[in-house]
C-alpha cells in the first residue's frame, strides 16, 4: 500500500523489500523517492498505533472518560437541582409580585386605605391587594378550635397564586359572610368529610387590638357600620391548598371582619408590577413610605449565589480530575514515542517531513481526548438521567409527584468540546514536537 506521494522513479520499478510500519507492511524500492506523507496515511498510522497497545490505550481513554463523566454528572445534577428549586419557589410566587408588610418596629405603619391608595399611584404598579391576619376561635356545636383568620381583599388570592380553584375563590365573595376553611380545620370542627361542612354556619370571634384599627378611612370612603351581633359565618368552600394542606387557617373577606370590628387595617399586601424591569424602582418607592418589601427575585438571587459557590467547588474538583487524566495522556504518548522511535526513523529515512511526524502524534492525542470526552459526556449524562429515574420511581412508590432535576446547559457541552480540543492539543504537542525533531540516523540506531 502507498503511504507517500512520489516525486520520481524508474519506470517499471518493483518493490524489492517490505517493512512493518504502523501495524501494516509497506513495500518500497530503492529507486523510488518520496516528497511527503499523504494526510490519509498520517491518520491511518496514528489510528493503528493507538491500538498497537490496546490495554494502555483503553486505560488512557477510560481515564479521560471517567474525568469528563464525573464532571458531566455533577454539573447536570447541579444545574438540574438549581432549576428544580427555582421552579418550586416561583410556582406560587411570580417574579412580577412584590410582598409588602409593616415589619419595621421603629416606624410602625398601617396598611390602611390611605396607604394603599398612595401605593396605587406609584408608577409601575398594576394592582395591589391586602391581607389582615388575626387570631380567632371557631365554634360548631360541641367542637371549637383556635384558628388563624386571614381577612383578604377581593383579588388577593389571585396574586398569591394558590392552588385554590377559581370557582371556590369567587364563591367566597359571592356569599354574604362566606368563609373558606382548610380540610384540617373542617375536621377539627367535627366534620369527618371536609366537603360535608360546605353550606353550614359556624360561630366565630377574633382578637382585634386597637393598633390594628385605622382611624383614617381614606379619601372618598364612607364610615364603616359596625354590627357586633353578626358573629356567624357560612362555609362556602374548602381551601385545598396543596402547599399548606395540614394547616389550620381560614379565608374571610376583609369587608366581613371590618363590618364587625371596624376599619381593620392589613399587615400584608401584594402588588403586581406592569413590567418586571421596574420592580426595583417600585420597591424603593414603597419602602420610602415606611413599609418593608420582599420579592421572589431576592430568593432567586440567593439560590443562584449558593449554586454558584457549589459550581465553583465542582470546577476545582474537575480541574484536579482532568489534571490527572491529562498527565495520564501525556505519559501514554511519551511511552508511545519511546516505543516507536525506530519507526519514526524509518519514516524519516523514506522521506517523511517533520510536519508529517508532528501531525501523526497530534492526531493520536486528539483521538484519545475525543473518544474519552465523548464517552464521558454520554455516560455522565446517562448516569444523571438514571439517578433521576431511580428517584422518581422511589417517589412514585411513596405517592410523591415526579420531578426532573437533570439539566445539561448547551454552554457546558460547548465548553467540554473546546476543553477536549485543548486537552488533545496540550498533551500531544510536547511528544509530537520531540518526535518531529528526532534525527533519522539516531532513531534507526535506537533499540
Amino acid at each position: 500500500m502507498s503511504f507517500f506521494s512520489r516525486t520520481k522513479g524508474k519506470e517499471g520499478a518493483t518493490s524489492g523489500n517490505t517493512i512493518p510500519l504502523g501495524g501494516a507492511k509497506i513495500a518500497f524500492s530503492p529507486d523510488i523517492h518520496f516528497s511527503h506523507m499523504l494526510l490519509s496515511s498520517v491518520l491511518f498510522i496514528g489510528w493503528r498505533n493507538m491500538f498497537a497497545n490496546r490495554m494502555r490505550s483503553i486505560l488512557t481513554v477510560g481515564g479521560v472518560a471517567i474525568g469528563i463523566g464525573i464532571i458531566t454528572l455533577l454539573i447536570a445534577l447541579g444545574f438540574g437541582v438549581q432549576g428544580m428549586v427555582i421552579r418550586e419557589v416561583t410556582k406560587n410566587n411570580p417574579s412580577d409580585i412584590i410582598d409588602i408588610s409593616n415589619k419595621s418596629l421603629e416606624s410602625f405603619a398601617l396598611l390602611d386605605k390611605t396607604a394603599i391608595n398612595k401605593m396605587r399611584n406609584i408608577a409601575g404598579i398594576k394592582e395591589i391587594e391586602v391581607r389582615a391576619s388575626v387570631g380567632g376561635k371557631f365554634v360548631n356545636g360541641d367542637s371549637q378550635t383556635d384558628v388563624t383568620l386571614n381577612a383578604i381583599s377581593r383579588h388577593f388570592l389571585d396574586l398569591a397564586r394558590t392552588d385554590i380553584r377559581q370557582e371556590t375563590r369567587d364563591e367566597l365573595f359571592a356569599v354574604p359572610n362566606g368563609i373558606l376553611v382548610t380540610p384540617k380545620l373542617a375536621s377539627l370542627l367535627g366534620y369527618e368529610n371536609p366537603d360535608d361542612s360546605i353550606g353550614n354556619e359556624i360561630e366565630y370571634s377574633a382578637v382585634v387590638t386597637s393598633d390594628m384599627i385605622a382611624s383614617d378611612l381614606g379619601e372618598g370612603e364612607s364610615k364603616i357600620v359596625i354590627d357586633e351581633s353578626q358573629n356567624t359565618l357560612k362555609i362556602v368552600g374548602i381551601a385545598k391548598d396543596q402547599a399548606r394542606d395540614d394547616a389550620v387557617y381560614a379565608y374571610i373577606p376583609l369587608e366581613v371582619i371590618q363590618g364587625r370590628y371596624g376599619n381593620v387595617a392589613g399587615q400584608f399586601a401584594k402588588a403586581r408590577v406592569e413590567d418586571e424591569s421596574t420592580i426595583e424602582s417600585v420597591r424603593l418607592q414603597i419602602e420610602q413610605t415606611a413599609f418593608v418589601t420582599e420579592s421572589i427575585v431576592d430568593t432567586i438571587a440567593d439560590i443562584n449565589s449558593f449554586f454558584s459557590i457549589v459550581r465553583g467547588i465542582l470546577i476545582v474538583f474537575g480541574v484536579i480530575i482532568m489534571s490527572i487524566s491529562a498527565m495520564g495522556m501525556l505519559n501514554t504518548l511519551s511511552v508511545s514515542l519511546l516505543q516507536r522511535t525506530k519507526e519514526v526513523g524509518i519514516l524519516k529515512a523514506l522521506g517523511a517531513k517533520r510536519s508529517d511526524i508532528f501531525k501523526m502524534f497530534i492526531f493520536e492525542a486528539f483521538l484519545i481526548s475525543f473518544l474519552g470526552g465523548s464517552l464521558g459526556l454520554l455516560f455522565g449524562y446517562g448516569g444523571a438521567k438514571g439517578i433521576n429515574t431511580g428517584v422518581n420511581l422511589l417517589a412514585e412508590k411513596y405517592g410523591v409527584s415526579s420531578m426532573n432535576f437533570v439539566q445539561l446547559p448547551s454552554a457546558f457541552v460547548v465548553s467540554i468540546i473546546v476543553f477536549i480540543f485543548f486537552l488533545g492539543l496540550i498533551t500531544g504537542i510536547f511528544p509530537a514536537m520531540r518526535a518531529s525533531k528526532i534525527h533519522a540516523l539516531e532513531a534507526l540506531r535506537y533499540e
